[in-house]
């Protein structure tokens, strides 16, 4: 997912500089992030989540409200792609718009991770048991990431073509 936001950024800012950015990654970008994390990713943290409420509930308050979170990011996305719809329409819409938009779901996707990497996946690692863990794995199917799926096959080449011109100029000569 980290890598997916920067290729989205990468595109949101060639789009404010006032480039034509790759419409065709930053629609299958917001197609991933409307479609893989309500389906898989999020109702996993949510059993994740129960499970530590009733483990530790005060250790789960200091997490937040993870279902709120998750309607946040939704509702998010679907202004994004409300405005990308907009612009790939050639509708009239203020380029400072679409730019203030597109960060502000990047911007909460981030947040979101942060959260998740140093405070909800850390309290559960430590609250959870091993017979928890056991018991979660067990009604969580796993499910391949769909940015393996043909449908993201050029998405994916484009990250990892991208991942790699960004580590060559960041790598010391």
């Amino acid at each position: 997912m980290a890598a997916l936001l920067r290729a989205l950024e990468w595109q949101v800012a060639a789009f404010e500089k006032g480039d034509r950015p790759d419409y065709d990654v930053v629609g299958a970008a917001l197609d991933y992030f409307q479609s893989f994390p309500d389906a898989h990713h999020h109702p996993r943290e949510q059993l994740l989540f129960a499970r530590l409420r009733e483990r530790d509930r005060k250790a789960a308050e200091g997490v937040g409200d993870l279902g709120l979170a998750h309607s946040e990011l939704a509702a998010r996305a679907h202004k994004f792609a409300a405005a990308l719809h907009a612009v790939l329409e050639d509708e009239e819409i203020p380029r400072d718009s679409f730019v203030r938009l597109a960060r502000g779901f990047a911007g909460l996707q981030w947040q979101h991770i942060e959260m998740e990497e140093t405070a909800f996946f850390p309290t559960a690692e430590r609250v959870l048991t091993a017979m928890d863990w056991s018991d979660l794995d067990a009604m969580i199917a796993l499910d391949a990431d769909p940015l393996q799926d043909e449908k993201f096959d050029e998405l994916r080449r484009t990250i990892l073509r991208w991942q790699a011109q960004d580590q060559a100029v960041a790598a010391p000569p």
